[in-house]
């Protein structure tokens, strides 16, 4: 099958055995089968995130749900990270991914989708800066014909060197091999962000429509006064660039875009969440296992977000904000 080929042809690692964990109760309204899901008007964790028994809230008192979307990046970057994100979809507490094509873990991803295409949506986790692309890129690949790193990437974006024309190849390509594996894609989002860079963004907004996706991530803080260094400041400078091009596109994106980190760090939810609007926050996170981070370690303490997520305390820290799980289907 050319899927199967193309994507041993990216050097996947073996599927490991799975891993028996229990598995929660269905978290859609309407059980469907395969890997084609009805778009689901809500995703709820399990058990339900009830603060206090609705007979004794009178309606006046009782305010609207926050609408929060857990999104867990890197689905197929390696088996182990595919394995965490696995666990915690089935746990109740993430209600959605995204699946990098051209990984070590991405034939592991594929297999697992349909197992789970009840419970979280699937979006693509496009990737620019790891690994080898799809399609013949001159600007965007080194003399050894791998990704440019994410700093020279950015730069030849900032420089206005990089091929539209081959980005819009790559971005079709990456899309063309999550449909053809059979997966209904929710959304785009971009590994490490990179989506969002010039001429990246102008590709994706090019593309998208093509297939009939309609969702795209930004990562636009909620003012500048969120801005914490130069970092930060660039990818909010190109977050709202970015944001121009996907409206002028007609897509769609959560309200905003919060790490889970941020909770980590002890940060209110509510303060996070801001004012409450229909529209969901996105809250990223980056769960794996221990070997997952033995295996490559990164900025994101893999298996400490998959244990955070799997606690009681943070199925409190949602009841407590009064918060609707959904998956990116409700954007």
């Amino acid at each position: 099958m050319e899927v199967a080929w193309r994507a041993r042809n990216m050097q996947a690692q073996a599927p490991a055995s799975p891993v028996k964990f229990q598995v929660a109760p269905p978290l859609l309204r309407t059980p469907v089968a395969g890997m084609d899901p009805a778009k689901p008007t809500s995703v709820s964790a399990a058990p339900p995130l009830k603060a206090q028994a609705r007979a004794v809230v009178s309606c006046r008192k009782r305010r609207a749900p926050i609408p929060v979307i857990i999104h867990a990046d890197d689905f197929g970057e390696t088996v182990e990270i595919t394995e965490g994100i696995c666990r915690a979809i089935t746990a109740g507490v993430v209600t959605s991914t995204s699946v990098m094509v051209n990984m070590p873990g991405t034939l592991e991803a594929l297999r697992r989708v349909p197992q789970l295409a009840q419970q979280a949506s699937f979006g693509v986790h496009l990737n620019l800066c790891e690994g080898r692309p799809l399609t013949p890129s001159a600007s965007l690949t080194d003399a050894d014909g791998g990704f440019l790193r994410k700093r020279v990437l950015a730069a030849r974006a900032l420089a206005g060197r990089l091929s539209l024309a081959e980005l819009e190849s790559e971005v079709t390509a990456q899309i063309s091999l999550l449909r053809d594996a059979g997966v209904r894609i929710s959304h785009l989002d971009g590994h490490k962000h990179l989506h969002q860079l010039p001429i990246v963004c102008t590709a994706v907004a090019n593309v998208l429509p093509k297939f009939g996706i309609e969702r795209v991530r930004i990562t636009r803080l909620g003012s500048w006064r969120g801005v914490r260094g130069p970092s930060t400041l660039a990818r909010e400078i190109a977050a709202r660039h970015a944001a121009g091009i996907f409206a002028r596109a007609r897509l769609r994106s959560p309200v905003r875009t919060v790490d889970l980190r941020e909770l980590l760090a002890g940060m209110g939810f509510e303060r996070l969440a801001g004012p409450r609007l229909p529209v969901p926050i996105e809250v990223c996170c980056h769960p794996g296992t221990i070997a997952a981070d033995e295996d490559k370690p990164g900025s994101h303490q893999r298996s400490h977000e998959l244990e955070y997520l799997l606690t009681p305390g943070f199925r409190s820290v949602l009841a407590g904000a009064g918060v609707a799980l959904v998956s990116y289907w409700r954007v």
